[in-house]
């Protein structure tokens, strides 16, 4: 796993817990299978494509709220 796909499902994890959105609810957001969502949280997100589709859907920047070391949305 690359650092930003590492630094991508950190920040993600992050985002759903502070929104309170289970990984089933995030699946649904998404329109993926609940377990494509537990691969993106332990493997990270490695496809430019994949990380727009999750910032789009859940209102993000995909460089400042997904790929930063710094504070989340």
């Amino acid at each position: 796993m690359s650092e930003l796909a590492k630094i991508a499902s950190n920040n993600l994890r992050k985002i759903i817990v502070k929104r309170s959105i289970t990984q089933e609810e995030l699946a649904n957001i998404l329109a993926v299978d609940p377990r494509t969502v537990r691969r993106y949280l332990k493997n990270g997100i490695d496809k430019l494509s994949t990380l727009e589709l999750v910032a789009y859907r859940l209102d993000l920047d995909v460089i400042k709220d997904l790929l930063s070391n710094g504070s989340v949305k």
